[in-house]
């Protein structure tokens, strides 16, 4: 049955595409503003990411001069920024149409279809690309199963199908950003880009990390509350926060039990978030372990945490700007590596920090760095090469770099030059 709704489902996508792309080749006739800038992230169904928070960079700094929109597909994220002041639509509604054909830029974190793909021809698009690419992506995915190994190196019915369903997987942005040198020449290739087109700036979600103490407050909010019940009360968080399995199975290998019991000796507490696709069922009612919701944006927490526990998520690379201890739960390491894209990067070769492999591993490691027994003078230095490999840049004001790059390389100083 599954499978005959999955085979309905995407009959009505290509259906839909009878006017989508008319839609698509009309809007290239609209004439574009400028000062008026439209944003999304995930699909158009959450408001986080470097997209949300250079969103927010944007109200502070140039809102009197440009018209910032955000266009979700979620009600409740539509209605939430209209409460705090922010002008947001609903992706289809006739207001976000209208800003959708009139915008200049798509502000995006990985395409254009976060915010609207169909009014989106003429545009200039700004990629705020969302991950260090430890797997492979785009062009570089050389998996022949794989959909997007199809879309760009498949046969030409191959090509033609994919490219027709996912359009916005062609469509080149005009600038795209990087946390380091060697991850901009792997977004080049990726996105077969010339290089002028990608841009080292660091992440805008990790300014969050270098918060000052003035937006404690509002960042506190948002806090659920096992974690702000842990902060105030001054107890150790470990947060566990592992990536997609590529292959779709649920990932929850952790006995749950010892955890706890550790967590209780440590005067600590353990709280952990499956990653947004990730079918994993937490059932289990524990005292010191608390699984965080889907809807908690992890970076308003990450600066809290005083330790990270991940595996081959990028969350690894943002985390080592707050030079605090990480632990690498790898007890699927083979099983990732044959069922996933090939990998950029050997997980092994850029860990810094101890590497589990199996519970007990996890266990004595959590118990060592809360003893203060896993650092060492090799273990440092390591460290600082690795964070540099992976961030040129750890001072918070990545957003402004961002902003000074869409200004130079798109604008032609025009934000500057109204200054």
């Amino acid at each position: 049955m599954k499978h005959v709704l999955n085979i309905l489902s995407y009959l009505g996508y290509a259906l839909a595409r009878v006017y989508l792309y008319p839609l698509y080749f009309l809007s290239g006739l609209v004439r574009r503003r400028m000062d008026l800038w439209v944003f999304g992230s995930w699909g158009g169904h959450r408001f986080s990411d470097n997209a949300a928070a250079f969103f927010l960079h944007g109200q502070n700094e140039i809102a009197d001069a440009v018209r910032l929109v955000w266009i979700s597909r979620q009600a409740d994220i539509v209605k939430s920024l209209r409460q705090d002041g922010y002008e947001a639509y609903w992706v289809w509604s006739p207001q976000g149409l209208y800003c959708c054909l009139r915008a200049g830029l798509y502000i995006f974190d990985s395409f254009s279809k976060d915010i609207n793909f169909w009014p989106s021809r003429g545009a200039r698009k700004i990629n705020l690309w969302s991950g260090v690419p430890l797997k492979t992506f785009e062009r570089d995915i050389r998996t022949p199963g794989n959909r997007y190994y199809r879309l760009f190196h498949g046969s030409t019915p191959e090509r033609w199908l994919f490219g027709f369903m996912m359009p916005w997987h062609l469509d080149r942005p005009d600038l795209i950003i990087a946390t380091s040198p060697e991850t901009a020449d792997i977004t080049q290739r990726a996105f077969d880009l010339p290089a002028s087109s990608v841009v080292v700036t660091g992440f805008p979600r990790n300014d969050i990390l270098f918060a000052r103490p003035d937006g404690a407050a509002a960042l506190e909010r948002q806090w659920p509350q096992c974690f702000k019940d842990a902060v105030e009360a001054g107890r150790r968080v470990f947060l566990y926060l592992p990536t997609y399995r590529d292959s779709g199975k649920p990932f929850l290998n952790v006995d749950w039990v010892s955890v706890d019991r550790l967590m209780r000796d440590l005067n600590s507490i353990f709280l952990f978030k499956l990653h947004p696709d990730d079918q994993g069922v937490f059932e289990e009612d524990l005292d010191y372990v608390a699984e965080l919701p889907q809807e908690i944006d992890i970076y308003t927490m990450l600066a809290q945490a005083d330790v990270l526990i991940s595996d081959y998520s990028s969350i690894i690379f943002d985390y080592m700007l707050l030079n605090r201890p990480i632990v690498y739960y790898l007890p699927d390491l083979e099983e990732f590596v044959a069922s996933s894209r090939s990998l950029n990067f050997d997980p092994l070769e850029i860990a810094a920090g101890p590497v589990c492999m199996n519970g007990e591993e996890l266990l004595k490691a959590l118990a060592g760095i809360a003893a203060g027994t896993n650092k060492s003078a090799e273990q440092d230095a390591r460290w600082l090469e690795i964070r540099h490999r992976f961030n040129t840049f750890a001072d918070g004001e990545s957003s402004q770099r961002v902003l000074d790059a869409i200004d130079r390389n798109v604008l032609n100083d025009r934000i500057a030059s109204g200054r």
